[in-house]
């Protein structure tokens, strides 16, 4: 099963790789359509540069949201755990007031 959800990661991983660069390659080619009086070849130039710079700065945002992902599933995490021993922590007081409580019961009774 792991197996499986890896592979489906990797390619998932690359359909996306492969979109983003499609995209920076369509992008820069755009971009160097806007300058008629280039030449086909200085045209290409500015197309692959600008697609470079375009995927350089898709992958500094996708690092930037993997970071705060980080950050986000760190907070979570040990704000779930705090919540959890205070679960915890009221259960077994409840617990133990409901057995003194019941203690005190039982001995008014005899």
């Amino acid at each position: 099963m792991k197996e499986a959800a890896h592979g489906i990661a990797r390619l998932e991983g690359y359909l996306l790789a492969h979109r983003a660069r499609t995209e920076a390659d369509d992008a820069g080619a755009a971009f160097a359509r806007r300058f008629a009086w280039m030449g086909p070849h200085e045209r290409s130039d500015v197309a692959r540069a600008f697609a470079q710079e375009h995927l350089a700065v898709r992958r500094l945002m996708f690092r930037a949201a993997l970071d705060r992902a980080d950050e986000l599933r760190d907070q979570y995490s040990r704000r779930y755990a705090c919540l959890r021993r205070r679960l915890v922590v009221t259960a077994l007081g409840v617990v133990t007031g409901g057995t003194a409580l019941l203690s005190i019961a039982v001995r008014g009774w005899e």
